[in-house]
């Protein structure tokens, strides 16, 4: 079944794609390029990340491209192109000029999501993450977290150490258990210091946002269309949750849009 959310992110996509190669003057001022000469561009193919070492869907949705297309081509395209077609078109991308676009109406999406593997590469240990996923909330829960701690890669005397003794958090001192206050403190402590560690490290907060460190040219993003509107800031107020799959097993972070 396709996912509602992402078949919705593809229409707006194409949207902005067509509304740029109709020569939207209010578009193409912010990109601030020849608009009779540049061309927007449909990301539709995977590219490698660096990261994780395999093609995945890359940050930016659209970029800019540089030729020369006739208006009767574009016409009979409905000013639709994608990167498949920029080797046969003679078209050559533009660095600098990737473009991610959301939504108008969506608050719910992934800004990122982070696997073990890549939390570790960017934050620098696998315990931060699982105190970010650890059930804090009830007794009834409490008990997952054991599966929660060993699926990020650790084991549960590390895991206390790290919080315990690396950042002086005051927890439990027994190193072999933990109870559900201290789950509560250790949740808080590393969701705030993931968001600590995105909005003060630069290169973190260009991977986060921009995939830059990730991805090579024209597939980070230095532009973000959202609302309505094109913005050369690719800053997102944010919340660092869990994601979906924790209880089948799957655990990752997600940074998502902070609700208001």
């Amino acid at each position: 079944m396709v996912n509602k959310g992402t078949s919705e992110g593809t229409e707006e996509e194409i949207k902005f794609v067509k509304e740029l190669n109709k020569k939207n003057k209010e578009l193409w001022n912010i990109i601030d390029l020849d608009s009779e000469t540049h061309y927007g561009i449909h990301v539709v193919t995977k590219k490698f990340g660096k990261i994780s070492n395999q093609k995945v869907l890359p940050k930016a949705d659209v970029f800019i491209a540089n030729g020369i297309l006739s208006d009767d081509f574009l016409r009979k395209n409905d000013y639709y192109l994608n990167d498949n077609q920029i080797d046969s078109l003679h078209l050559k991308p533009v660095d600098l000029t990737g473009i991610s676009v959301k939504r108008p109406d969506s608050r719910s999406y992934q800004i990122q999501k982070l696997t073990p593997e890549t939390f570790k590469k960017i934050f620098g240990s696998y315990e931060l993450g699982a105190g970010a996923s650890l059930y804090s909330k009830s007794e009834k829960d409490f008990h997952k977290n054991n599966s929660v701690i060993e699926g990020w890669k650790t084991n549960l005397k590390d895991f206390l150490n790290f919080f315990r003794e690396k950042n002086r958090l005051d927890i439990s001192k027994n190193n072999v258990d933990f109870n559900i206050s201290d789950a509560k403190i250790i949740k808080h402590f590393a969701t705030s210091k993931i968001s600590k560690i995105v909005n003060e490290n630069e290169l973190v907060s260009k991977f986060v946002f921009q995939g830059i460190g990730n991805f090579e040219e024209p597939y980070t993003v230095h532009y973000l269309f959202e609302k309505g509107e094109l913005k050369k800031s690719c800053f997102i107020p944010f919340s660092v949750t869990t994601g979906s799959g924790r209880s089948k097993g799957t655990f990752t972070v997600v940074l998502k849009p902070k609700s208001h």
